[in-house]
């Protein structure tokens, strides 16, 4: 969502709540009524995106970053609803035709175009973030619903059928704006106020282990927390798997901890890692999966290769690793080496989950059950994982970006690759660059072509810094975090 420049955030809760509310509830509710067409339905989606943002008190370190993970949460939530139903009979005005197209496209096609023409110094960058997407993905649902926008505009509409006309693109502005001005919120604060003093209810245990047992039972991933697109598609007859681990207090966690989520670098398109504390998905298998289709990374430098979509089925036999993903994570796909790095995005991700660090096991991929993969088309083998060669020479566990550590000594650490042999750390100003403190990186002795262990202690006084990495004079990380 926009973001304006408030020259000082509070990071307390009870602070930034109003803050973020006086500057956002507006916006939000007018964008939301927009993608839902029910002002109603947008203004509690929004107050329920206030109140889940305050009870998970997340560690917010600049007003941008409060404002993009509230526009977050209320595009999640916005998602979990219905829209209200257009009209059968398509409308004569232009302005109001073009709307009514737009009401008939995807959820996320909804989302992104809304976004970018309904806002006014939203990037894709910006854009993405919000919706958990990569920047391609985004640019990929604009362009097509504005292509579909075109095509179903009828004749004399300002359109040329069967392109995504600059015109169609101008016509849709209008008409957002329009309705967007039409718009007036009803204040909210005090019903929001009143939703967060009442304890949320918690299902009994024996509900949870229910669900849990259901969900594994039948093979997919349901989330127990987030949401999805209201599409669902049937799943394929699932074949025998991996013994299915007994029920117990530990397996029953809503929390995946410390789950190994891969990356793409925007500049280098190599793989990187993430250490996310993530809500399960059944398995670990499938939540590190689902991450890498739905979760953000933490890291602004980092994406990924693949659209939003749903984990229809993920399971082991015996040295195969089936992934069954719902069409939709297809979607941002215009090229053979976007696919190919996406791939071993999910490919590595796979079989770091599943503990496989031999190279043994390879990766299929399906579409809705289907081995007809967008623009590559069935693949003659499965996937394997290319070895080091598709990594970052160097990944960064801890701290990670956005994270808030304790004044004084900071233990920084994460692996890299066997060839690796001097590595420096560097803790600077973000504002004036000025560095406050910088050393050697201690890195563990070889052993074969395994990754190695580095590890260093730095002193950060009470701020905000920018932790930086280098291999020799290269710079192969930077951390924003804050120590206070």
């Amino acid at each position: 969502m926009p973001v304006s420049d408030m020259g000082s955030f509070f990071e307390s809760r009870d602070e930034w709540l109003p803050q973020l509310y006086q500057d956002k509830w507006d916006v939000f509710v007018k964008l939301a009524t927009l993608v839902l067409a029910d002002q109603q339905a947008a203004e509690d989606a929004v107050a329920a995106a206030f109140v889940t943002s305050y009870r998970r008190d997340p560690q917010l370190h600049s007003y941008q970053h409060a404002v993009t993970y509230l526009g977050t949460a209320v595009a999640n939530k916005v998602r979990g609803r219905q829209p209200a139903e257009r009209d059968t009979t398509p409308p004569r005005d232009p302005e109001e035709l073009a709307y009514w197209c737009l009401r008939g496209l995807s959820a996320r096609q909804r989302q992104a175009l809304i976004l970018k023409l309904a806002t006014v110094d939203l990037s894709d960058d910006e854009i993405a973030d919000t919706l958990g997407m990569s920047v391609h993905g985004v640019r990929n649902n604009e362009a097509k619903a504005l292509t579909t926008i075109g095509e179903t505009l009828r004749p004399g509409s300002h359109t040329n059928p069967g392109q995504a006309d600059p015109r169609v693109e101008a016509v849709v502005r209008s008409a957002l704006g329009t309705i967007m001005e039409s718009i007036h919120p009803n204040s909210r604060y005090d019903d929001i106020t009143s939703q967060i003093s009442r304890q949320p209810r918690r299902p009994a245990k024996w509900i949870v282990a229910l669900a849990c047992l259901v969900a594994l039972g039948v093979g997919i991933a349901l989330p127990l927390l987030g949401s999805h697109d209201s599409s669902t598609t049937s799943n394929p007859q699932p074949t025998p798997v991996a013994p299915t681990p007994q029920i117990s207090d530990k397996s029953l966690s809503t929390i995946q901890t410390g789950l190994e989520v891969f990356y793409l670098g925007r500049e280098d398109g190599l793989v990187h890692r993430e250490l996310r504390d993530l809500p399960t998905l059944g398995d670990r298998l499938g939540t590190a999966v689902g991450a890498v289709l739905n979760v953000a990374p933490l890291d602004p430098n980092y994406t990924s290769g693949w659209a939003a979509g749903q984990v229809n089925r993920a399971s082991v036999t015996g040295n195969r690793i089936t992934l069954d993903l719902s069409a939709s994570a297809f979607d941002q796909f215009q090229s053979g080496d976007q696919v190919k790095r996406a791939v071993q995005q999910l490919v590595v991700t796979a079989t770091e989950a599943v503990g496989d660090r031999t190279g043994n096991k390879s990766v299929r991929i399906l579409i809705d059950g289907s081995p007809n993969l967008p623009i590559i088309g069935k693949p003659a083998a499965d996937f394997v994982d290319q070895g080091l060669a598709q990594c970052a020479r160097v990944w960064v566990d801890s701290p990670q970006a956005g994270a808030t550590v304790p004044v004084g000594k900071v233990a920084i650490s994460g692996l890299a690759q066997p060839t690796v042999s001097v590595m420096t750390y560097e803790v600077k100003s973000p504002r004036g660059g000025q560095t406050i403190t910088s050393g050697q990186i201690n890195i563990s002795a070889a052993d074969g072509d395994q990754w190695r262990p580095w590890s260093a202690t730095v002193t950060m006084p009470k701020g905000e810094y920018g932790v930086v990495i280098r291999e020799g004079n290269r710079v192969v990380d930077n951390k924003v975090v804050t120590a206070k």
